[in-house]
């Protein structure tokens, strides 16, 4: 039997603006005809007790999905820290997955691996030597949150960074693939 400390909400970070894509909704872009979206719905669905969707546009559509769709509270965009600070109070339990909406080959062990620190209140994938946008994180760390976007503090890999977060390697590169630019969509 599981109990709500078992049990992991999941934000899928779909809010921002598409610079690097033409100003397309990241989420909406095709990846082998599919959005790119419904590729990290499938690969955290079987992982996660439940699903919330930080968007800023295109709402009607990612409603669609049948998930919460949250909104920045803020006017001004303020990236990725915004979006997860809007969508932290929706989410019903205390472990939140955070992932973005663009990485369509998501390891199917992500929260069991990132689960193993459970001293830490934040756990990061790191592959390719680097930390990845995909960490576990407690859900008490939203006033932290609040705070940063307070003082204009908007940049999350610091902010995580801050909180001396456990750091679990992940050997397969390719799962945390970021399609970042039309190009790495379009190959």
């Amino acid at each position: 039997m599981t109990t709500n400390l078992d049990k992991v909400s999941c934000i899928i970070l779909a809010g921002g603006e598409g610079k690097r894509v033409d100003g397309a909704d990241k989420g909406l872009v095709l990846y082998k005809y599919i959005p790119l979206i419904e590729h990290v719905l499938s690969s955290i669905k079987p992982q996660v007790d439940e699903i919330v969707i930080s968007a800023n546009r295109n709402i009607d559509i990612y409603k669609e999905y049948g998930y919460k769709v949250i909104v920045d509270t803020a006017e001004d965009y303020k990236g990725p820290l915004a979006g997860i600070a809007a969508a932290l109070p929706y989410c019903t339990y205390d472990r939140v997955l955070i992932v973005p909406c663009d990485m369509p080959y998501l390891s199917d062990n992500i929260v069991e691996k990132l689960s193993g620190k459970a001293d830490k209140d934040i756990s990061i994938v790191e592959s390719d030597n680097k930390m990845q946008l995909v960490f576990l994180m407690h859900k008490k760390l939203l006033t932290s949150i609040q705070q940063s976007l307070e003082s204009e503090q908007l940049r999350l890999m610091q902010w995580v960074k801050s909180h001396q977060p456990a750091v679990i390697k992940f050997p397969d590169d390719s799962a945390f693939k970021n399609f970042n630019k039309r190009d790495d969509i379009d190959k």
